[in-house]
């Protein structure tokens, strides 16, 4: 109960610096393990939004502010978990890794199918989540499959390899005996954050399946292939997704004669701040308005 009055205090915060009217919201069971569905109880039917997290994982409620601010504006909100699902405050993350891509799918067709909305889905991921989101546009669709837009901020542009947080935690790591600790080498994983040792990791493999199958890391998100409405945010001073990878998709897409939507940040990072969240928020919620 406290997070959630947390949640909505911030969100109405946020939602101030946009929209005045607001609407209740309740959150709703879904099929999807470790999901999270909010939805308006009143206004105008709306477009759906299918939230992808991070490499944060799912069990992190870093993004639920967000949604909850959606809602509030009338807009039904998947906080979709595709790893990391379940988890509590403590015990180790789960590795991003092995996450087919099409369970994406699966979820568009579901909250699509839902009443009271206006029959339309976007896609929104935030930087493994906006990864992510250009795989599902580069996939073929089933019927009741295809998102009507495609929203991401901070993508890359190529598949990329595994991540789990615990890997950079300091208690994740053990001094072995009789070292000084001084070099990587005098250093064992600890197996009390999972079973993943970074060290016999397979990073040359992508995070990401496509039809159950593997896929190599580096290899470019055929993007392109996704023929509908496309909103892209990035800071150039992004710190951890070079901004170089937002142009590279921007390029691949005009000589593909899509007409993306994207917005530059010059004073940007990996997650904006301030006026330049603010803008942003502003400007993903007035192209939401207009898909068409």
């Amino acid at each position: 109960m406290i997070q959630r009055m947390i949640l909505t205090f911030l969100a109405l915060v946020l939602a101030g610096a946009a929209h005045a009217a607001t609407y209740p919201f309740e959150q709703i069971e879904t099929p999807f393990h470790g999901a999270r569905l909010y939805s308006p109880q009143a206004g105008t039917a709306k477009t759906s939004i299918l939230m992808l997290h991070g490499s944060e994982g799912g069990s992190n409620y870093a993004g639920d502010t967000e949604a909850v601010m959606y809602a509030m504006l009338g807009y039904r909100v998947l906080r979709y978990c595709y790893f990391d699902c379940g988890r509590g405050i403590t015990g180790p993350r789960q590795t991003l890794r092995d996450v087919n891509a099409e369970g994406v799918l699966a979820a568009v067709k579901w909250l699509r199918g839902l009443p009271g909305g206006n029959g339309k889905v976007a896609v929104y991921g935030v930087s493994r989540g906006a990864e992510l989101a250009l795989i599902v546009g580069s996939l073929s669709f089933g019927p009741g499959e295809r998102p009507d837009a495609i929203l991401a901020h901070a993508p890359a542009d190529v598949f990329t390899g595994p991540v789990n947080w615990d890997w950079y935690e300091v208690a994740c790591w053990l001094c072995r005996p009789g070292t000084a600790c001084a070099v990587n080498d005098d250093y064992d994983w600890n197996p009390r954050c999972g079973p993943d040792d970074p060290r016999g990791m397979n990073f040359d493999v992508a995070a990401f399946r496509v039809g159950g199958r593997e896929v190599p890391a580096g290899r470019r998100i055929e993007i392109e292939k996704y023929d509908g409405p496309l909103f892209i945010t990035v800071g150039e001073k992004d710190e951890i997704w070079p901004a170089q990878q937002t142009h590279n998709i921007e390029r691949t897409l005009r000589a593909a004669s899509r007409k993306p939507e994207i917005h530059y940040f010059p004073e940007g990072g990996h997650g904006l701040r301030g006026a330049d969240h603010v803008r942003a928020q502003n400007l993903l919620l007035d192209f939401l308005e207009r898909i068409p």
